[in-house]
């Protein structure tokens, strides 16, 4: 049998934005729906060692579409082409929860965390030696291939988050299925 290996390094950029929204409403009805939906079958068994909504649980809630709405203008800075919503889910970490390092290798787009809470141990970033600080209301927009993580917590609290990935809209897909998408390109 011939065969023939090439193999080289490539590097990409990759990205990290935040900012904030101040948007009460938005913010305390997404801390009451992971309150409200925790998946007990699920929690703790993902890389978040918390509780945890479900991955397709936020994906059509009306206050977390209207949050990617309202972050619109900052996303077309990292990210021009057309999205969708692909998964979005809450998490609830207390004390000794954590999340192990990852990354999200399979979206196509970006990723993204809305924080909920504050005073948590922040997201740490590896590949820019770089920690996130939570504050209700901060996002921070990534590249999908960054690892990150977040360290186990050693006070009595309730870090809530909602995570979520976004793919790129290909020719292929249905839109008509698709419950929010950016196509204003």
């Amino acid at each position: 049998m011939n065969f023939e290996l090439k193999a080289k390094d490539i590097s990409f950029e990759t990205y990290i934005l935040t900012g904030k929204i101040n948007d009460k409403e938005i913010l305390n009805n997404l801390i009451k729906f992971i309150k409200d939906n925790k998946d007990n079958e699920l929690s703790h068994k993902t890389n978040v060692k918390g509780y945890f909504t479900g991955f397709q649980s936020l994906t059509e809630n009306i206050d977390f579409l209207n949050f990617i709405k309202l972050i619109q203008k900052h996303i077309h800075i990292i990210y021009q082409n057309n999205f969708k919503v692909h998964e979005a889910w809450g998490n609830i970490c207390k004390k000794d929860g954590e999340v192990i390092e990852h990354a999200h290798n399979d979206t196509t787009a970006f990723c993204g965390i809305l924080y909920l809470s504050e005073g948590g141990p922040g997201t740490y970033f590896k590949h820019y030696d770089l920690t996130i600080n939570e504050e209700i209301g901060k996002f921070v927009l990534f590249h999908p291939y960054l690892l990150h993580s977040v360290q186990k917590i050693k006070e009595d609290i309730e870090r809530i988050t909602v995570a979520f990935n976004i793919n790129q809209i290909k020719s292929w897909d249905d839109l008509s299925k698709i419950k929010w998408a950016n196509n204003e390109i």
